[in-house]
């Protein structure tokens, strides 16, 4: 099965000096399904299903996540809402608490910028197997572009 979602368009505003980084930061991933790989791709919506990690495709990078697949505890088991039952509650989080990850896609926008800057992010996420995918595979939060500015040191 296989799950594509594009972004809006992302403005990559860079200042006179350049760039030194570009990361693609995921909050909130969620992982109760089954296990996916999320492919990233710039300025291509139309990516074929087979492109893989082809950088003619504008590839920037991949994630993947290992998931834990439906639950079979009791009733509220897999719920990851939990609150601390007290100041002292020490507990870690929830193993189905929703994960973060974040990419560094510079050598890809590197390559696009001589062609024209990044606009929009499609992801591509494929699971291995004709799983049962209630919700879809990729859920997530948020999506923000991290841009971290050359700076040059002062001889």
């Amino acid at each position: 099965m296989i799950q594509r979602w594009t972004s809006k368009p992302l403005p990559l505003q860079v200042g006179a000096g350049g760039f030194s980084r570009v990361d693609l930061e995921f909050e909130g991933v969620a992982h109760d399904g089954p296990t996916f790989t999320a492919l990233l791709y710039l300025n291509n919506p139309d990516v074929p299903e087979g492109a893989g990690r082809d950088e003619s495709q504008n590839f920037a990078a991949g994630f993947t996540v290992f998931a834990h697949g439906d639950c079979w505890g009791a009733l509220g088991h897999c719920e990851p809402l939990r609150e601390p039952v007290s100041a002292f509650d020490l507990r870690p989080e929830h193993p189905l608490s929703p994960a973060n990850f974040t990419l560094d896609i510079t050598d890809a926008v590197t390559r696009l910028a001589a062609e024209r800057p990044m606009e929009t992010v499609r992801v591509t996420a494929l699971v291995s197997s004709e799983a049962d995918v209630r919700n879809g595979l990729l859920r997530f939060e948020t999506l923000t572009l991290v841009v971290y500015e050359a700076v040059s040191a002062a001889v």
